[in-house]
């Protein structure tokens, strides 16, 4: 049983590479394309890591605290985690479609939680390595290749996700302990998550502070790293060699991992399958309003994502960030550091100011992608809507309708402010405004016909249908890809042009390809959506 269990959770995570319409693999060179793709997103964000292990090893080694340069790294791995897998934790193991439909046979809680973990694991193995292991591979060019560092630290990668795997899986069980005894389950969800990212958001935007702080006191961070995080410290010394640490590492890690299963598998069936404390709606006999179809279905969509955590925590992420950004900068009095004065000062800055303050706001944007989900979201429930009296471009209109005021109230506001704060003409900040409206249109209409060619009907949890759709990814990236794209070639042929013809150029180009994308939409699009099954 445990062996069925296990070849589930690897189809469910090789989901990604099959295709959502008739369940059969895609062609090889959509795979190669999906395998290139996350190669470069996962080395672009290794690369990072790299640069700030560059930063610190040499630092570390020079004073003889190699241990603690593994130590500090392993920290932050475990941190980041965490973060990648906690909200994850919660839903997979908690609240996946097909819970009670396996708690309903004869199978141990025991075998169905720890193969839930395994997909845990997983996530958290990738968001920790791509912490770790530039900084391991960092200290092999500073120090030398030696067989038991590499041995030891090979060890290291693979049991250090266990110490994230059991906080992710505690606070995923606490969570689900609060939300299913408290009201309004869906809306508590949103406020611990609120509340997690916003710590994170506060650590990152001091991450300057912090590594400065850490290249001017290597010795205290060292002392830190013994008394304050002990189990880091630890890991670090069982990395460069000491035997003794090896033994407390394998007992913390492995140990905390054992203690926070056991106490999850004795109350996971019941939590599992707990009421929730969702108040009963009461019948109140009223007359019936009637509305346009267009809103109706509008209504439809906007509750489905007030309700779906894991819909709007990930799909409409470019709307939290942009409230954040917008209210940093209204605190620090200028935008990501860049005032008026400076743009006055670098005259090619100064020609590019209306098309940068565009391009960050539709960067911003462009990290929505809630219409390149919304069709996957139907799930095996898709019939519903097909068998409606209702024309197929109704209920796109509905679904882009989303994306579009989810998206576009927060860019403008954003916009408005970058406007004042940088002094942007009126004219110019009106063209802007325009640009940017009609970027966030192509957006919506772009994932929408994304999704309808790359669904996932068939998940288990909505997380999946989310977070592990490859319309999702398509959609963002492709969206980050067309504001790259203006800006790289104003900086290479903008002296040809001034910044309102570039500006009105694109504008053009964007307000063509919406046209185009919705043309094929209400023909081509039409059929595909009838058909999804």
């Amino acid at each position: 049983m445990l062996k069925a269990l296990l070849k589930k959770q690897i189809i469910e995570i090789s989901s990604f590479f099959i295709s959502g319409k008739d369940g059969k693999r895609r062609k090889p060179m959509a795979i190669l394309g999906i395998a290139v793709l996350m190669v470069y997103v996962l080395g672009a964000s290794g690369a990072l890591f790299w640069l700030l292990s560059g930063a610190l090893c040499e630092m570390f080694v020079a004073t003889s605290l190699d241990w603690a340069y593994f130590a500090l790294f392993g920290a932050m791995s475990t941190g980041f985690g965490v973060i990648g897998g906690v909200f994850m934790a919660k839903s997979k193991l908690y609240e996946a479609k097909d819970n009670e439909m396996l708690m309903a046979m004869p199978i141990p809680s025991w075998a169905i939680l720890f193969t839930r973990i395994i997909g845990v694991y997983a996530v958290t193995f990738l968001f920790e390595a791509l912490v770790f292991v530039p900084a391991f591979i960092h200290y092999f060019v500073i120090v030398g290749f030696s067989v038991k560092v590499l041995a030891l630290g090979l060890m290291v990668i693979f049991v250090m996700p266990l110490g994230a795997v059991a906080i992710c899986s505690l606070l995923g069980f606490l969570v689900a302990l609060l939300t299913a005894k408290l009201p309004y389950k869906n809306l508590w969800t949103i406020v611990f998550f609120l509340l997690f990212f916003g710590a994170y958001f506060l650590l990152y935007s001091n991450m300057e502070t912090f590594i400065e702080y850490l290249l001017s006191n290597g010795e205290a961070v060292g002392k830190t790293m013994q008394t304050a995080l002990y189990p880091f410290g630890q890991l670090g010394k069982a990395v460069t060699g000491e035997w003794l640490s090896v033994l407390l590492f394998l007992l913390i890690f492995v140990g905390l991992f054992a203690v926070v299963y056991t106490v999850i598998s004795l109350t996971y069936f019941r939590i599992a399958t707990m009421k929730t404390g969702e108040r009963r709606p009461k019948y109140k006999e009223k007359k019936a309003k009637g509305s346009p179809v267009t809103f109706s279905l509008f209504k439809k969509e906007f509750w489905r994502l007030i309700k779906s955590p894991a819909y709007l925590l990930n799909a409409s992420m470019g709307t939290l960030i942009m409230l954040i950004v917008f209210v940093m900068a209204l605190v620090q009095g200028d935008l990501f550091g860049m005032t008026s004065e400076m743009m006055d000062a670098i005259p090619a800055l100064g020609r590019a100011l209306p098309l940068l303050v565009a391009a960050i706001c539709c960067f911003l944007g462009g990290s929505n992608f809630v219409s390149a989900t919304s069709v996957s979201l139907e799930g095996d429930s898709i019939w519903l809507l097909q068998s409606m009296p209702v024309e197929e471009k109704k209920i796109f209109h509905a679904k882009i309708a989303l994306h579009f005021v989810v998206t576009e109230i927060p860019a403008m506001f954003c916009l408005v402010e970058f406007s004042i704060l940088l002094k942007l003409s009126v004219w110019y900040a009106l063209l802007a405004a325009v640009t940017m409206t009609v970027f966030i249109m192509l957006c919506a209409c772009m994932g929408l016909a994304i999704n309808l060619k790359m669904p996932n009907l068939h998940w288990t949890n909505e997380t999946a249908a989310v977070k592990q759709s490859m319309s999702s990814l398509v959609a963002m990236l492709g969206a980050w890809g067309v504001v790259l794209l203006p800006i790289g070639l104003y900086f290479a042929f903008g002296k040809y042009l001034p910044a309102w013809g570039y500006m009105l150029l694109w504008l053009g180009v964007f307000a063509l390809a919406t046209a185009a994308i919705l043309v094929w939409l209400y023909k081509r699009g039409a059929r595909i959506f009838a058909n999804l099954k």
